[in-house]
């Protein structure tokens, strides 16, 4: 990688890191205020709407804003082509969702769920309005005004939420808190971008642009599922509270999983695009991420399963323990989940959007095994079967990316099987913290220094090229 590609993929990564830093703390923050004052029940209702949430916003995106990325000639005409289907199609899917209420309500047996949709569902017209002016600042490199905005408006978000909360406004909370936070984005971004629509819509472009993303939309499809899966099976398998102990474990983990691969994704798909048809330069690239990546991701994930016990009973109400093992078995998955996402990011640099359509069939298809296997044991059982499919899924992932990049199983085995090794070594080390240490907030604290004093001085030890690079890259931005 080149000095300039260097400095440029730095700047990215680090306004990318703060960025998402900033938020996922907030976010935290906020999770962990409101959830003392609410209970698993409300978590649980807002819940049951998230995987048509997330599908509908994906459907509203249709994977055009990485094809307007990827493609290097995208002009205006593009630009507002899309835009005007992506609000069209986020005014359909709402008034479809809302038509289907009662079907959902039917389902889970939830009266309330059709007031509580006609709420949720309104991030998604909300979130249409600014996809155009978000895809442009990735596909610019401008990620220092994108920090801004998703900043200022995680803040306005997480104040609203906690004055709705301590008001007694209940799961009307959890109901709001996506819509104000995609108001308040979309405002700050129209306010702080100069690009307007053009009344201009053209099927051709949205043909040609579809071309490419209609793969990344089917493959989005089936990944919402699998991650939402748990909202559709969990209540009608096991009481409802277990649902909401499964939401507040994820939103817990979520954070640490969405800083990591959040941050590089966003950060090196542009800049991986401008290089695509440069292989030897672009494969060494590709090295580089994924042990950035292994780096950051194994010891953040371990760590965060040694220190568990100590940050929920520290943390939150006795009502919220139970929460405990699904934050740990997610923090397992997350860290699959992470290094797949990042091969598939290099997939779709690569152009060939169909491998990842291929990745998610299979993970579908895991995923129903792993349904049909556990279904008759307990939901810890059930959840830990789905988060095992992540494993296998990334397996598979690594023979994709093998085949469509030239990046091999074997070499990328070898650039992130060290800092697996250590950071399980820095597991270790922390648990043992607490035979000795019982007050929590103490052994927390003793926990965070003995785990990153271990991992680093073993990474010093042994002269990991990443983290001098790292040190080396960071001071020159400083």
């Amino acid at each position: 990688m080149s000095e300039s590609l260097k400095e440029k993929t730095i700047g990215a990564l680090i306004w990318n890191f703060a960025d998402r830093f900033g938020q996922q703390a907030l976010q935290f923050a906020v999770a962990v205020i409101v959830a003392n004052i609410l209970f698993p029940d409300d978590y649980a209702l807002v819940a049951m709407l998230a995987i048509f949430t997330a599908i509908g916003n994906l459907i509203v995106e249709s994977g055009f804003g990485a094809a307007l990325i990827q493609k290097r000639q995208a002009d205006n005409r593009d630009f507002s082509t899309v835009f005007w289907f992506n609000l069209a199609m986020s005014l359909l899917i709402y008034a479809l969702l809302m038509a289907a209420s009662p079907l959902i309500v039917a389902y889970f047996h939830e009266p309330l769920l059709t007031r509580l949709a006609a709420v949720v569902f309104l991030a998604l017209p909300l979130n249409a309005t600014m996809l155009i002016q978000n895809t442009l600042l990735n596909k610019q490199i401008r990620f220092r005004q994108l920090a801004k905005v998703d900043l200022l408006s995680m803040l306005f978000s997480s104040t609203c939420a906690i004055g709705m909360a301590a008001g007694g406004c209940g799961v009307w909370t959890l109901a709001w808190q996506p819509v104000t936070l995609a108001a308040s984005k979309s405002a700050l971004l129209w306010f702080w971008s100069d690009w307007r629509p053009k009344r201009y819509f053209s099927f051709r472009l949205l043909r040609e642009l579809f071309g490419f993303s209609s793969s990344l939309l089917a493959a989005g499809l089936v990944n919402t599922v699998f991650l939402n899966i748990y909202s559709l099976v969990l209540p009608k398998l096991y009481p409802k509270r277990e649902l909401g102990y499964f939401t507040q474990g994820n939103k817990i983990c979520d954070p640490i999983v969405s800083l990591i691969y959040g941050s590089i994704q966003n950060a090196t798909y542009p800049i991986f695009s401008g290089i695509q048809d440069e292989h030897d330069r672009l494969i060494n690239a590709y090295r580089k991420s994924i042990r950035f990546t292994a780096f950051l991701t194994f010891p953040m994930m371990c760590g965060a399963i040694a220190v568990a016990p100590a940050l929920f009973r520290l943390l939150f109400k006795e009502a919220w323990w139970a929460a405990m093992p699904f934050f740990q078995l997610l923090c397992m998955g997350g860290c699959f989940t992470i290094l797949t996402a990042i091969n598939n990011n290099f997939i779709k640099v690569s152009g060939r959007s169909s491998g990842i359509l291929k990745i998610e069939i299979f993970k579908i298809a895991l995923t129903a095994a792993a349904i049909a296997l556990f279904f008759r044991q307990g939901v810890l059982t059930m959840v830990g079967g789905l988060i095992s499919v992540r494993l296998f899924v990334y397996i598979i992932s690594m023979a994709y990316t093998q085949r469509y990049t030239g990046y091999r199983l074997t070499h990328q085995l070898r650039d992130i099987l060290p800092y697996l090794a250590v950071s399980l070594f820095m597991m270790a080390a922390v648990w043992s913290v607490s035979l000795v240490v019982a007050h929590h907030l103490l052994l927390l604290v003793c926990q965070l220094i003995t785990g990153m004093t271990v991992y680093f001085l073993i990474a010093y030890l042994s002269g990991s090229k990443i983290l001098r690079e790292s040190i080396e890259l960071l001071k020159r931005k400083k």
